[in-house]
Parts: structure tokens; sequence; C-alpha cells
């Protein structure tokens, strides 16, 4: 269980990010041309696991996966925390406004996301394989909780007719999410912090070997 609750932060907050799009496009100057622009910042944090995988083939048995796990969570835990707050602030660049905050926090956790996969299964050769399993129902987990979430909170921006003031005419009315970005994002970092903890268990605690789940 701790296995996948530590992998949940590989991918889930990217995925959060990508669910609560179609919301956030009403507030942000891009509109519907963010899709697109967090398709680009994730395509150029490729270039992450690339770097990963020469420093391994670098360092040699000197390399240690541990200190990109920490990066990856608590920089994936910072992110979201910023996001949360500033996804809907603006900046004037290039003569006009962009949502620099956000764009700038999805390559962060876009660089984080794409090298998570290639430093937690390296973490994995420490488990016996029969762990595995866990790690795919982990990251499996991550696309599932964000769109429960999503579910949870409700469509935004549905067009609904009601009758005006005078009750003479039909106006559109549009539905409101039950609860904010800002909730949405904090319980995606909260989720990340539990993954935290369920690392720091592992790596600090005694329950793998109680477990016998440490490769002989």
């Amino acid at each position: 269980m701790l296995i996948v609750i530590m992998n949940l932060s590989a991918w889930i907050d990217l995925e959060g990010v990508f669910a609560e799009l179609t919301i956030m496009i009403s507030f942000i100057p891009e509109g519907w041309t963010i899709p697109s622009v967090v398709g680009l910042c994730l395509c150029a944090a490729n270039i992450m696991p690339a770097i990963v995988t020469f420093l391994r083939w670098y360092q040699g048995k000197r390399f240690s996966e541990i200190p990109y796990i920490y990066i990856i969570i608590i920089i994936g835990i910072v992110s979201c925390c910023v996001l949360a707050f500033s996804w809907h602030k603006t900046t004037y660049l290039f003569g006009r406004e962009r949502s620099l905050w956000l764009i700038g926090c999805v390559f962060a956790l876009a660089l984080l996301d794409s090298t998570s996969s290639l430093v937690f299964f390296d973490y994995m050769k420490r488990f016996q394989i029969r762990y595995l399993t866990a790690v795919f129902l982990g990251e499996g987990f991550t696309g599932v909780i964000p769109t429960l979430l999503l579910l949870a909170q409700g469509s935004a921006g549905e067009a609904i007719c009601a009758q005006s003031s005078n009750g003479t005419t039909l106006e559109p009315t549009f539905t409101q999410p039950r609860f904010s970005v800002t909730v949405y994002m904090l319980l995606i970092t909260s989720i990340i912090i539990a993954s935290l903890i369920a690392f720091l268990l592992l790596r600090w605690t005694n329950i793998v070997i109680l477990a016998d789940a440490v490769e002989p």
C-alpha cells in the first residue's frame, strides 16, 4: 500500500491540471490555446529523463535515485501549492497578458513527472519483484483520482436558460463548480504529501523488513 501511495506522486499533479483546464480556460487570457501550450511544455520537459539517464550512465554505481525522488515529490508539492493560488494571475509580456504562473508551474511539473517513472522504477530494484505491481497500480490511480475529483467538483460554464427578472425573456445562466480550482489543486497537493509520507516510511522505518519486501 505504501508503494502505491508513493507512486501517486508520479503523474497526479499534471493529470490534475489537465482535468482542470476546462474550468481554467474561462479565466485565463490564453483561452482554448492553453491545452496546446501545456502540450508544448510536456514535450519540452522530455529532455529531463535524457539528462537523468546520462547522469546515471556517467556516475555508474555512485548514482542514487533517492535524491531525485525527494526532488520530484517536494517540488511537486511546492508547485501545486503555488499553482493553487496563482493559476489565474497574469503577467504583461510581449505585448499581452500571459499566464506565466500557470505555464511555469506546468513546465516544472512536466519536468518532474516525465522523470518520475524512471527513478521510481529504479528505486523498486530494492524490493522483491512481486511489489512491482504496486508501482503500476499507483501510476494507474494518477489518472483515476483527478477524474473522480473533477466529477465531485462538477462542471462549470454550462449554459442554462432561465427567465429574466421581468419574466418576458430567457437569459443564459452558467453553472458553477461545487468547489474552486484552488481547492481542487490543494486536494491534489494533499495526495502528494501523502506520497512523501509513504516514501519516508519506506525509507526510514523497518516496515519494509517486517514485510519481508527487501530484495535478497
